[in-house]
């Protein structure tokens, strides 16, 4: 069977650390690299620095769209319009009527369109979910996201790269994958930059039905990834780093049990590796609908975080 023909556009920093050594151990994909930023290097497989030139001669069977945010949308269009399978870094564009419109042209021509918010691909979630009993048993559910800011706060407004645009797609997602998802009361709090129009960090509590979340997201503060999952009688804390684990790791998870707490290890696993792996089991079946789903869900979430 022929390699899948991946084209990756952008060279970004993600692509670099996660993307790359990932997909390199996959022997069904064959990628393909363009960079406007970098020059042609065939060892790194940095082939064109124009999009629509690689798009042309490629003709990958997937197009992978790792720009700017700004650029998510467009790019992703044009790849659909194309014909071509489309991931994009989240968040794959900037509202709901963009989304919507891009879920549009991939469903009436049957191609797969996913945005790459990949941490919940880890087995870590599986066992988490175990412990818990199931996800009906989870009555409250508490994320913390911060990090160090490294882009003057123009560029983050120039290129929608503001906490809100890139933290959004977690909050979203963790309300899809781990509760019921009938929201009762959604508030939301957000900080901005001084006299910018970027949110610097955002609070977000939501009331569901026999379940509570709070998620806590800001830039420039002390790095902290973790989520917590709290049942009648157990919490479940999760490995730090959790919006990000590194594929190469034993993890762990600490379960307070009765006043009692336990270290549980966790495998090594790649959740990159896992996604891909999805992804090309989808392409196969040519059933994207779960894909399709995932999208519309998160993205009528983040509509109401931004509208809150």
């Amino acid at each position: 069977m022929p390699k899948i023909k991946l084209l990756i556009l952008g060279y970004s920093s993600f692509v670099r650390r996660r993307i790359l050594p990932s997909i390199k151990k996959n022997k069904k994909i064959n990628y393909f690299i363009c960079s406007k930023s970098q020059k042609i290097n065939l060892k790194k497989r940095i082939l064109f620095n124009n999009y629509n030139q690689a798009l042309s001669q490629i003709s990958p069977n997937i197009v992978y769209v790792s720009l700017i945010n700004s650029l998510h949308f467009r790019y992703a269009k044009i790849s659909l319009k194309r014909g071509f399978n489309v991931i994009v870094d989240k968040p794959i564009s900037a509202s709901l009527k963009e989304t919507k419109e891009l879920l549009k042209i991939a469903k009436r021509k049957n191609l797969l369109l996913s945005e790459a918010t990949l941490f919940n691909y880890h087995r870590v979630f599986s066992k988490i979910i175990q412990l818990c009993n199931g996800k009906k048993n989870i009555i409250h559910i508490h994320s913390n996201f911060n990090v160090p800011l490294i882009k003057d706060p123009k560029k983050l407004i120039r290129n929608k790269e503001d906490c809100e645009m890139d933290m959004a797609p977690y909050a979203a997602s963790i309300i899809r994958l781990f509760t019921n998802n009938k929201i009762k009361e959604l508030k939301v709090f957000k900080e901005y930059f001084k006299k910018r129009k970027a949110v610097k960090d955002f609070f977000i509590m939501t009331k569901l039905k026999g379940c509570t979340y709070f998620g806590n997201f800001g830039l420039d503060r002390t790095y902290l990834s973790q989520i917590s999952f709290f049942t009648k009688d157990k919490i479940i804390t999760s490995p730090e780093r959790i919006f990000a684990l590194p594929p190469n790791k034993n993890l762990y998870i600490f379960l307070k049990e009765k006043n009692k707490l336990k270290k549980i290890k966790i495998k090594k696993d790649d959740c990159i590796q896992n996604f891909f792996n999805k992804i090309l089991y989808s392409l196969k079946n040519r059933n994207f609908k779960i894909f399709y789903q995932k999208l519309l869900n998160d993205a009528i979430l983040r509509d109401r975080i931004k509208n809150n």
